[in-house]
């Protein structure tokens, strides 16, 4: 390689070499400060919370150095915690092929294909990523959760338990561990578990609505109405109201025949998520016991609509359609129903 003091040169061109050279090192250097302060503003960024603009801002950064790993795992965190699993994926596979052994990555990836309910890929990742580092008390919780998904509920409960004992604050794992109790109709187990969420925490919606729910179970459904009240009022005060304990106490009263509050509730459900398919069926019974078939047979045709496989909403609609005399819509929805009954047996 020539040296820019190299006798060999001419005078001329060291004259020229030496003022293009030291233009080129000011370049580089104002192309890496550019990126430096690019990369920064990033973590910036995601450290406030601005999680959508800071992977954009990282997504910058890779945009001109493909070979910025730091900022390509950042991206996937950011996406995380912006709730774009799927590309947060893709970016953490893009950070582990770049030749990472990062813990963190695998452990992050592990997380993203759980968030997207693919539990086996899931597991099999986070098998990997303990080979390298000791997994915590999250990582734990959401082991459990994946065999949750794959219904092996014992193992599902035993990973919690371990989340637990590395972590006895971790509410969320004993939160999850009464759910798992609950599935297990294991009662008392799962009572306790709701009972010592609630003493930690006495805001926790959740699990006031576990219990009446554990309560309904039991048959105590004079209990189990007193604690979905609760529940209400808890989700009153809380940060944003939560259909599930006006659900479960609108579909309660209804069974009681108590349909005027039953539907008042079921429409504050509605409202607090209309996305759930759910809650929409249990208000179109509610208006099939008032006699408004007109609303009836509104919520429950975008009931099938968010949820096309719901069984039981196709068949009360099929029926609905029935006594409107509306005979070939009732035909097709009664036989979906059918059909979709003996694909699940």
């Amino acid at each position: 390689m020539l040296r820019i003091d190299d006798h060999r040169w001419p005078l001329q061109a060291r004259r020229f070499a030496i003022p293009l050279l030291l233009t080129l090192v000011f370049c580089s250097s104002g192309a890496f400060a550019q990126q430096t302060n690019l990369f920064d503003k990033g973590v910036s960024l995601f450290k406030r919370g601005d999680y959508g603009k800071a992977a954009e801002t990282f997504a910058g950064v890779l945009a001109s150095d493909p070979t910025q790993t730091e900022a390509r795992l950042y991206l996937g965190k950011a996406l995380i915690n912006a709730g774009r699993f799927g590309e947060a994926e893709a970016a953490l596979r893009h950070y582990m092929a770049a030749g990472s052994t990062s813990d963190e990555g695998l452990y992050l990836l592990a997380y993203t294909l759980f968030r997207q309910g693919r539990a086996r890929e899931s597991l099999a990742l986070y098998e990997q990523a303990a080979t390298l580092k000791t997994p915590a008390s999250d990582d734990l919780k959401i082991i459990g959760l994946n065999y949750g998904l794959l219904r092996n509920y014992k193992r599902s409960a035993e990973y919690l338990e371990k989340a637990i004992a590395a972590n006895p604050d971790n509410l969320e794992a004993l939160y999850y561990l009464g759910r798992v109790r609950f599935t297990q109709n294991h009662f008392e187990e799962a009572m306790r578990a709701f009972e010592e969420v609630l003493k930690r925490d006495p805001g926790h919606v959740k699990a006031q609505n576990n219990i009446g729910q554990v309560l309904e179970a039991q048959n105590n459904i004079e209990g189990a109405i007193a604690a979905y009240r609760r529940a209400v009022e808890m989700s009153r005060s809380s940060s944003g109201l939560s259909e599930l304990p006006l659900l479960n106490l609108g579909v309660l009263l209804l069974e009681r025949n108590q349909v005027e509050e039953a539907l008042s509730l079921l429409l504050r459900a509605s409202t607090a998520n209309p996305a759930s398919a759910k809650v929409r069926l249990e208000l179109g019974r509610a208006y099939l016991r008032s006699g408004r078939l007109t609303d009836a047979e509104r919520e429950l045709i975008e009931a099938t609509r968010l949820d096309p496989d719901d069984i039981a909403a196709r068949y009360q609609l099929g029926r609905l359609y029935h006594r409107l005399g509306k005979k070939e819509l009732a035909r097709h929805e009664l036989k979906m129903s059918e059909q979709l009954r003996e694909k699940r047996h």
